[in-house]
């Protein structure tokens, strides 16, 4: 089965299925003309002519599979400035990161629910250190917020911000673990 088959079946299961519409790209080494209809007449939705680049690819992948705009909760450029692209010395940073940011957001748990508001501003102020020094702005961010709101005594302001403490250290951790991020051993 070639290529242009294969869109015709794809495009006859999803009409007798009623599957959601799959993106489909050619990528073909004919730029002559007439290329580019037959792949549309297969059923095709775009095509690139060969030689092609990643950065050609990126741009139509981009186009019809665009990805979330969350920025990821690591910019690992601020590690690489620290570590001159060391990749070991990364991880080391990493682990080391995570055993005390660990502690650090116990410790800030435990002043909430102690309602201990100068421990909230202390705690707060370390994770946000430690996060901007790796490049961890969102959490940083959070914790920013969360300093202020204690030094200022404002309760109402700490527990709003609690939630989203919450979420962006649980997508700091998981983004560090998982395989398709994590460093090489």
């Amino acid at each position: 089965m070639n290529g242009y088959e294969l869109a015709r079946n794809i495009r006859e299961f999803e009409s007798v299925s009623g599957a959601r519409r799959t993106p489909i790209l050619a990528c073909t080494a004919n730029a002559l003309s007439g290329a580019a209809e037959a792949c549309f007449a297969a059923g095709m939705d775009d095509y690139l002519a060969k030689p092609i680049n990643l950065a050609m690819l990126a741009k139509k992948l981009d186009y019809w599979l665009p990805l979330s705009r969350q920025p990821a909760p690591l910019d690992r450029t601020a590690l690489a400035e620290l570590t001159d692209g060391d990749v070991q010395a990364e991880r080391e940073i990493l682990i080391d990161f995570r055993r005390v940011n660990d502690e650090d957001a116990a410790m800030l748990r435990h002043a909430v629910d102690r309602s201990d508001l100068g421990s909230i501003a202390t705690a707060s102020h370390r994770i946000k250190g430690a996060s901007k020094m790796i490049g961890a702005t969102a959490l940083a961010g959070v914790c920013e917020r969360l300093e202020r709101a204690g030094s200022a005594s404002d309760w109402k302001y700490v527990v709003a911000n609690m939630a989203v403490f919450g979420h962006e250290l649980e997508r700091l951790n998981t983004y560090c673990e998982e395989d398709t991020w994590a460093l090489p051993t």
